[in-house]
């Protein structure tokens, strides 16, 4: 099976990271998120394969506050939060903030989900080195922590996502998605938990970021909601 039909059959609403950023912006620009009063906050895992959405978020909205850690779970903890809403310009008393949580996942050059090609290596390896560990752990038992080490992204990153299910997947697509659906949850509790929208207009983004042999990364939406100073979140279709 090929990467493209490997991409068609998991995932078969995934469009470009250029043509969902599009999608968002034509949702979210007569909501008021014009490029000037808005600030972007961007969630994903640290891996270098990831690095190319901020870059085009920042093409539409400026440079973008980094959430994410480990599996794209934000991880600047509430300091952080507050830091980064306290970024967002105003407009008339009131602004707008747009943020997105993307776990990844790779489809090697045979079609095997993932697994990438890294530049310069000659065998496919893991995407994402914590989750494909999440799922060793899963199906192998967690090991012991070694004493005077720590992996606390790891360990919460394990404890959020099993929160989203009595029984975790016991495949990586399933385990990615559901990764996903914690994100989503993590980001709303920090918002809701700081009552963000009582100072501004707030739209979250989330879904799975698929990286391609070609270079051109995919994103699969998994939710999207606006909240406004009702405090009300509205689900939007990207």
């Amino acid at each position: 099976m090929s990467h493209i039909e490997a991409l068609n059959k998991a995932f078969p609403g995934a469009v470009s990271s250029e043509q969902y950023l599009a999608r968002v912006a034509k949702l979210v620009s007569p909501l008021g998120f014009a490029r000037e009063h808005s600030f972007a906050a961007v969630s994903v895992c640290r891996d270098e394969l990831t690095q190319s959405f901020p870059d085009l978020v920042a093409r539409r909205w400026d440079q973008p506050f980094s959430l994410g850690g480990l599996g794209a779970l934000p991880s600047l903890g509430r300091t952080g939060w507050r830091a980064a809403l306290s970024h967002v310009p105003s407009d008339h008393d009131r602004g707008h903030l747009i943020v997105f949580g993307l776990p990844h996942i790779g489809i090697d050059p045979e079609g095997n989900i993932g697994q990438s090609l890294r530049r310069h290596q000659d065998q496919a390896t893991p995407t994402c080195g914590a989750m494909a560990a999440l799922l060793s752990s899963l199906r192998n038992g967690f090991e012991p922590q070694t004493p005077g080490l720590d992996d606390n992204e790891a360990d919460r990153l394990r404890r959020i996502v099993d929160s989203q299910s009595d029984q975790l997947p016991d495949n990586l697509l399933e385990l990615t998605r559901l990764a996903a659906t914690a994100v989503n949850t993590e980001m709303w509790a920090e918002l809701d938990a700081l009552q963000a929208h009582k100072e501004m207009d707030i739209a979250v983004f989330c879904g799975i970021q698929i990286h391609l042999p070609d270079e051109v990364d995919f994103i699969s939406p998994v939710s999207s909601a606006f909240m406004g100073s009702d405090g009300i979140a509205t689900a939007l279709s990207v």
